[in-house]
C-alpha cells in the first residue's frame, strides 16, 4: 500500500503464501514464466492490482526458512528484493534473471 501512494502502483505479494482468485489469475494471462525467481509475486501484485483491489493481512502466517537470510546475510537479501520490487513496477520486468539455488539437495 506505501508504494501505492507514491507511484500509483505497486502491490506486492509475498510469494511464500498468498491467495489469489483464478478468475483473477485468468484475467491478467497466469503466472509470467520467464521470471525464474526474483519478482514473480510483484508482478502478479503489479498486474492484479490493476483490475483489483490487493490487500495485506496477516492473517495467513507460514513459517519459512531463513537459509536465504543466513547464506546471502539479511541486508543483501533485503537490497535484492527492494530493487527487484521497485524494477518491476517500473520496467516490468526484475533486475535479476537469475538466482542462487540454495536448497540443500534431499537425498534419495
Amino acid at each position: 500500500r506505501i508504494s501505492r501512494l507514491f507511484s500509483g502502483s505497486g502491490s506486492m505479494l509475498q510469494g511464500g503464501n498468498f491467495v489469489l482468485r483464478r478468475d483473477a489469475l485468468v484475467a491478467i494471462g497466469g503466472f509470467d514464466t520467464s521470471i525464474e525467481f526474483y519478482g514473480e509475486d510483484t508482478d502478479i501484485g503489479r498486474r492484479v492490482g490493476k483490475i483489483g483491489e490487493v490487500k495485506w493481512t496477516f492473517g495467513l502466517p507460514m513459517h519459512s526458512s531463513g537459509r536465504r537470510f543466513l547464506k546471502q546475510g539479511l541486508l543483501a537479501t533485503g537490497v535484492v528484493y527492494s530493487i527487484n520490487f521497485i524494477w518491476i513496477n517500473v520496467f516490468g520486468r526484475p533486475f535479476n534473471q537469475t538466482h542462487e539455488d540454495i536448497r540443500i539437495p534431499i537425498k534419495q
